[in-house]
C-alpha cells in the first residue's frame, strides 16, 4: 500500500479542562492510514480524554481535529461514526438477548419493500463477515460469546459502517494471552487494508509486539512518540513516569519461612475443572499462580475466597487443618484475605467513602455496644491513605471518583485491615496504569518482607514473572510447571501454560 500524502487524522493544539483541572494541553497528534499507534501513560495522563475527543464523546476547549484533510467538529459519537471514526470502549454496548447479526445491523436492518426476515438478516451479516475476513457466529446470542468475540463483533460493526479509524480503549484488559494475540492479528490484517488503529494500552508486552508506534501522554501532554523497536522499555517507562523506573530487585526481602498455606489434592468437576492440585506458600514468600483463562486458576481463587463450588481436598493455614471454605467469612476466620479480580463488582462500594470501604471488614472491632467509634474508623482510613500512598483529598472522598490505581490501593487496604496471615490476590493490577502497577508490586514485596504469605493468581505473564519468588503454572486444571526465582522467564511460562515445547 502506498503511503498517504496527508495524515488520516491530525490534532493541532487540542486542549481540554474540567473545571480548574487541565486534562489536555495543546496536544499535537497525527496518524496515517494503515498505521497502528499505542497510546500509553499513567491514569490521569489524558489518554482517555484524548480518545473521547477524536471519537466525538467530548469536544475540545481549544485546538482542532482534522480527519481526511478536513477540519471536523464531532458533536457526538454518532457524528464521528458517520464520518468514519469508531470507538471500541472497555464497556461494550450491545444487546445480550439479541443475535450477533441483530447487534451488527441494529438500526439499519436489511429490508425489501420495508420487510425483513431472519434469513435476510443472517445473510447480510454473513456477507459482512466474509467481506472483512472476520469469522463471527452470526446466529448466536451475544450473551453466549466470549468477551474477545464480542469485541470482534464490535469491530465488524464499525467496519460495516465504513470506519477508516478505530480507537480501542484497553481492548485486552480482560482477555487471555491467546485472545489478545488473536485480536491483534485481526487488527494487523485490517491495518494492511488501510485501517488506522489507535489503542490505549497498559501492557508493555503488547506495545512492543503489535504496534508500529508508541505515543506517551503525561500530565495532559504528548511527551514522546517513537517506534517500540528503537525504544528500550526503560526509556518508554521513564517518559511515562517522568522518572526512572524503580526496580523490584532493589527491595530487600525476608528469607522464606515455614509453609503457611497448604493446598492439598484439590479437585473439582466445576468449570474450570481441577485435577489433584497441591502446593504451598511460605511465610515471607510471593508465589504466582499463572495460566491462560480457563486453566483452573480461577477455581483455586474461588476456593480460597470461600466461593468455591464442589471442590474436594484439604487446606491448611498456619498448621491448622481447615475445611475448604464454605463462604468468605470462613476464609477470613482462617486469616486468609482475598483481593478479588473485579474490584468494582466484588470488592468496593464506589458510592461510599474511602473511610467506609477501608473499614467494612473490621467494623465489629471498631464498635462498642453497637456504636462505631468514629475516631478509630477515621484513623484507620488516614493510616491507609498514608501507608498505601492513596492520592485523595480526604478520607471522605467517594471511592468511585478515584483513579483505577487508587481504587485498587483502597481495596488492598480494606483486605489487609483484618491483618490476615495469608493474602490471596486475583489479578491485583488489572486495569491500572504502569505507575500504579509498580507501586502495588513494591507494596506486595514489602508485605512479604514483613512476613505475609502472598499468592498472586494472574493471567498476566509479565506480572507473574516480575513479582514472584516462585512461579507455578497451570494448564487444563493441573499444575504443570514450577520455577524458582532464578529460573523464571516469560517464554517458559507461556510455553508451559499453552502446552508448547520447552
Amino acid at each position: 500500500m502506498l503511503p498517504s500524502l496527508s495524515p488520516l487524522i491530525e490534532t493541532r493544539h487540542v486542549s481540554k479542562s474540567f473545571g480548574s483541572s487541565q486534562v489536555l494541553n495543546a496536544v499535537d497528534f497525527s496518524l496515517d492510514a494503515g498505521q497502528s499507534v499505542a497510546v500509553v501513560g499513567e491514569n490521569g495522563a489524558g489518554k482517555s480524554t484524548f480518545a473521547k475527543i477524536i471519537t466525538g464523546v467530548l469536544s475540545p476547549d481549544a485546538g482542532e481535529v482534522i480527519f481526511e484533510n478536513e477540519p471536523v467538529s464531532f458533536g457526538s459519537p454518532r457524528d464521528a461514526i458517520k464520518a468514519g471514526v469508531a470507538l471500541i470502549p472497555q464497556e461494550l454496548a450491545y444487546v445480550p438477548q439479541l443475535t450477533v447479526a441483530e447487534n451488527l445491523l441494529v438500526n439499519r436492518l436489511p429490508s425489501t419493500f420495508g420487510f425483513t426476515s431472519p434469513s435476510h438478516l443472517f445473510k447480510e451479516a454473513e456477507r459482512l463477515s466474509k467481506e472483512f475476513e472476520l469469522e463471527v457466529p452470526v446466529r448466536r446470542l451475544m450473551s453466549e460469546l466470549s468477551l474477545a468475540d464480542r469485541q470482534i463483533v464490535e469491530i465488524l460493526k464499525a467496519l460495516s459502517r465504513d470506519s477508516r479509524l478505530i480507537v480501542l480503549d484497553e481492548p485486552t484488559a480482560s482477555l487471555t494471552e491467546a485472545e489478545s494475540n488473536h485480536l491483534y492479528e485481526i487488527l494487523g490484517r485490517l491495518g494492511e487494508r488501510g485501517l488506522g488503529i489507535v489503542a490505549i494500552s497498559h501492557r508493555m508486552d503488547e506495545v512492543y509486539k503489535f504496534f508500529g508506534r508508541a505515543d506517551v501522554f503525561r500530565n495532559g501532554e504528548r511527551v514522546f512518540s517513537g517506534s517500540p523497536d528503537q525504544t528500550p522499555r526503560a526509556e518508554l517507562i521513564r517518559h511515562m513516569l517522568g522518572r526512572e523506573k524503580e526496580e523490584l530487585e532493589d527491595i530487600e526481602t525476608a528469607p522464606r519461612g515455614a509453609p503457611v498455606l497448604r493446598i492439598q489434592s484439590w479437585s473439582s468437576e466445576a468449570i474450570p475443572e481441577l485435577h489433584d492440585v497441591s502446593f504451598e506458600v511460605a511465610e515471607g514468600e510471593v508465589v504466582s499462580l499463572f495460566g491462560v483463562r480457563g486453566c483452573g486458576a480461577d477455581t483455586v481463587a474461588d476456593g480460597l475466597a470461600g466461593r468455591g463450588r464442589r471442590i474436594e481436598g484439604a487446606v491448611e493455614v498456619s498448621g491448622r487443618p481447615e475445611r475448604i471454605f464454605r463462604n468468605p467469612r470462613a476464609a477470613r476466620r482462617a486469616k486468609v484475605g482475598f483481593v478479588p479480580a473485579e474490584r468494582k463488582r466484588d470488592g468496593l462500594v464506589l458510592g461510599q467513602s474511602i473511610e467506609a470501604n477501608v473499614s467494612f471488614l473490621v467494623i465489629d472491632t471498631l464498635s462498642v455496644a453497637g456504636f462505631v467509634r468514629g475516631r478509630a474508623r477515621r484513623r484507620l482510613a488516614e493510616d491507609a491513605i498514608r501507608d498505601f500512598d492513596i492520592r485523595a483529598r480526604n478520607v471522605g472522598q467517594q471511592v468511585g471518583t478515584l483513579s483505577g490505581g487508587n481504587q485498587q490501593k483502597v481495596l488492598l487496604a480494606s483486605r489487609l485491615a483484618p491483618d490476615p496471615t495469608v493474602l490471596v490476590l486475583h489479578e491485583p493490577t488489572r486495569g491500572v496504569d504502569i505507575g500504579a502497577r509498580i507501586e502495588i508490586h513494591r507494596l506486595l514485596r514489602r508485605l512479604a518482607a514483613a512476613g505475609k504469605a502472598l499468592l498472586v493468581i494472574t493471567t498476566d505473564v509479565e506480572e507473574a514473572v516480575a513479582i514472584a519468588d516462585r512461579l507455578l503454572i497451570m494448564r487444563e486444571g493441573r499444575l504443570v510447571d514450577e520455577m524458582a526465582a532464578a529460573e523464571r522467564s516469560q517464554a517458559r511460562a507461556l510455553r508451559s501454560a499453552v502446552g508448547g515445547a520447552a
